[in-house]
């Protein structure tokens, strides 16, 4: 496999090609095949290493079952209460606790 990174004459013939062929096939425009060159620089380095970039990524939100994301339900604590309401409830957690420790010192103040 040959380094995308390294420059050679071979690779930037290659790349000089392509370039006049995406000028082409654009119908020429005013630019000329200069303008194609970072777009079919692009295109041979993905001809030359294919596997670039397939490694896979670890989501920064766990994904549930279904693959939609589950977060974290403690962040509707930062919403706040708006407040202005008549419901007795207005003092109520609605949110779970974050570990078992939290809740069990919030069940022995009440």
């Amino acid at each position: 496999m040959q380094n995308p990174l390294e420059e050679s004459p071979s690779l930037q013939a290659r790349i000089k090609a392509r370039a006049k062929a995406l000028w082409e096939a654009d119908g020429k425009p005013t630019c000329g095949p200069e303008g194609y060159l970072e777009a079919a620089g692009d295109l041979v380095g993905m001809e030359i290493n294919p596997e670039a970039g397939q490694e896979p990524v670890d989501p920064a939100v766990p994904l549930g079952p279904d693959g939609q994301p589950i977060e974290d339900a403690r962040l509707q604590d930062n919403l706040g209460d708006p407040g202005g309401s008549m419901n007795e409830r207005d003092e109520l957690r609605e949110t779970p606790f974050g570990t078992r420790e939290e809740e069990a010192s919030a069940l022995r103040n009440e």
